[in-house]
């Protein structure tokens, strides 16, 4: 993967569904970085003037932060609202949610199950949804969904997030079949052990290990290789980044 021009984005629009998530925030001010106009969603019980978000609002005019609950139809609507409001069009989606219950499979409670496929595949099948209409006009619109390796024991033991893992992938994968031909969608799969975490972790042993080498900006990079032209002939595929 080359390194891009100063301007590889200039003008490109980029929804980001969670800001205060780190590669979320790595992503967007990689983005804003070469030009791109970056909207970034970030869930209510985020701080909002956490470092991550911070960052991103120093951007200014490049870069516009929206508190919404996308588990929900509601905050779907706002957060495509405001880029619509904002842009009247969308260019670049990447979507990063990630939500993870601290319950094993057997005593997972139904309404853990719900939230964890709410808040993991339900969010991002109806942004995506929702997004399409603001891409139908633009000449290459890319999605890049974000999903874990579930790799750790604790990961494994955790059905229902593993479960809305493998939904992200198998939609990912329709929707690079059933869009037009214009259109890119992949999927970058994270193998934890740094940096590259979510905010809704729940602590282990193994996130105190000697990190694997990869970190946020790692991925991001990934992100935008995918998302750039160079990424033209990808499309419906997987990235383990590792």
């Amino acid at each position: 993967m080359s390194a891009h021009s100063q301007h590889a984005f200039s003008e490109k629009v980029a929804l980001i569904t969670d800001g205060a998530n780190p590669i979320g925030k790595a992503v967007a001010l990689q983005l804003a970085l070469y030009g791109a106009f970056v909207i970034t969603g970030y869930d209510p019980s985020a701080n909002a003037e956490s470092a991550a978000l911070g960052e991103l609002m120093s951007l200014g005019t490049l870069a516009s932060t929206v508190e919404a609950d996308i588990s929900g139809p509601e905050g779907v609507e706002k957060l495509i609202s405001t880029v619509k409001d904002q842009f009247g069009r969308l260019d670049l989606l990447i979507n990063c949610q990630d939500f993870r219950p601290d319950s094993a499979f057997s005593k997972t409670t139904e309404k853990e199950f719900d939230e964890t496929i709410a808040r993991n595949f339900r969010s991002l099948f109806f942004v995506t949804q929702h997004a399409l209409q603001l891409m139908e006009d633009r000449p290459k619109p890319k999605i890049v969904n974000i999903v874990s390796d579930c790799n750790s024991e604790k990961l494994k033991a955790d059905l229902g997030y593993l479960s809305a893992n493998a939904a992200i992938i198998a939609f990912t994968k329709g929707l690079a079949a059933s869009l037009p031909a214009n259109y890119r969608a992949n999927v970058v799969k994270v193998r934890e052990g740094g940096k590259a975490v979510s905010k809704f972790d729940i602590p282990d042993d193994e996130l105190f290990r000697k990190p694997s080498g990869v970190d946020a900006d790692d991925v991001a990079r990934v992100v935008l290789f995918l998302l750039s032209g160079e990424a033209a002939g990808i499309n419906g595929q997987v990235f383990m980044v590792e």
